[in-house]
Order: C-alpha cells, then structure tokens, then sequence
C-alpha cells in the first residue's frame, strides 16, 4: 500500500509517501504559514521526483488536528479533494499523535504541546511500549499551569508548544522536564503516513463528508458572530 501522507496542523508543513512501513520520500518547509500556495505544488515535486503518478497513492493520510485552524483547513480540503478525485480512501489522525511518534524510543512519558494562543495549549501524553505509542489521554485544550499540575513523573515535551513556553515549563517541573533538540519539535508527513496506513490495514477510513479539522475551541469568528 501507497500511501500520502499530509502534515499542515502548524505553520510547518510536509509531505511524504511511504510503502508499507518504508518512507519512499518526504518533502517538509518551515517557511511560514503558507500552505494554500506551496502544498500542492509539494505534492506534486515529491511524486515528481519519486517517478509516480497520482493514480499510484492508494489512499492518503491526513493530520487532522488540533492545530491552526486556517492551516487544518488547507490540508484537509487538499486531502478530501485528492481522495475524492482519485477514488481512494483517507483517513484522519491525531497531530499531537503524530507529534509524539518521533519520539517512540524514549523511555519516558511524551507530553505532545502545541501552542494553541490566547495562553493556552493543545496537549496529550502518549506512553512508548513495543515500538508503539499508547495514548494516555485524549487531545485537551489546556492552561500550562493545569498542563503542569499533570505531570508527576519524568516526561518529554515536545511540539513548538515547549518551546514558546519552555522557561515556565522548565521552572516549574524542574528535573520532571526533559526537551527536545528543535528538529523534533515538528509534526512530520511521514509519521502521519505511518499512523494513518496501520488504521486503513486495520480496516478503518474516514467518510468524505464528515472528516473535519479536530479544532478544540471554536473560532473567534464564530465567537463574535455570536455575540
């Protein structure tokens, strides 16, 4: 099985292919929050230079948040219109999932943390065990203050959340904090693939119409038309 996987939950942004468990390619920009101008393009480099057709991928993997709504937006679009085009399944994944899976030969808790604005976090904590992660809580909309008062063991934080936050963290967990060099704090397409082709093996995809961005918090459009 060929698989696309797709990756725009922050302003970092990727690609990659993988066979099975092998990544055939990846392609991955931290440029900016520009996804509605360079994924496609992206998408059709990587196929380019793998020497692959589109009518090759038999299904495609999307991190379907939470994250940066706008961004969410562009990839699962971009994913559901490939899906539907082509005829092929997809299926959805954690972002925090797909964080926390490059750091699967750790010994330690993972505390997956993207920052969410408006002093608060996207959070959850993933426990490596037999060279996979088992998930030791749901994706959470958490303060960092309440984020620390769950942490009682050692555990690595990853994600751009530990680093904007990575002072206060650092304070307040002391030696229960371990961070990671900045090249593994960015979700990355090719362990989205991974996740996403275990789910379609196991018999599990999406609905075309139903997949939607896993946002957490509602829009502050939404919140101001509201009001």
């Amino acid at each position: 099985m060929r698989l696309l996987g797709i990756e725009t939950s922050t302003h970092s942004g990727s690609v990659a292919i993988v066979e099975d468990e092998r990544i055939l390619g990846e392609l991955f920009l931290n440029s900016g929050p520009t996804h509605s101008e360079k994924l496609l393009p992206m998408i059709d480099l990587l196929l380019k230079e793998l020497g692959m057709d589109k009518k090759e991928i038999d299904g495609i993997s999307i991190s379907s948040g939470p994250g940066s709504f706008t961004a969410l937006r562009i990839g699962i679009s971009t994913a559901k219109g490939l899906a539907f085009s082509l005829g092929i399944p997809v299926v959805g994944v954690s972002s925090l999932e797909v964080l926390a899976l490059n750091l699967l030969f750790t010994p330690f808790v993972i505390c997956s943390i993207v920052d969410a604005k408006k002093n608060e976090l996207f959070a959850a904590f993933f426990t490596p065990s037999n060279g996979c992660l088992c998930r030791s809580s749901d994706d959470m909309l958490i303060s960092p203050h309440d984020l620390v008062d769950m942490i009682r063991e050692k555990t690595v934080l990853v994600g751009n959340g530990a680093m904007v936050y990575g002072d206060f963290l650092s304070d307040a967990l002391g030696e229960l904090s371990v961070f990671c060099p900045s090249s593994f704090n960015f979700p990355r397409a090719s362990n989205c693939a991974l996740l996403g082709a275990k789910r379609l093996i196991n018999g599990f995809k999406d609905d075309l119409s139903a997949l939607a961005p896993q946002y957490l918090r509602r829009a502050d459009a939404e919140i101001l038309k509201e009001r």
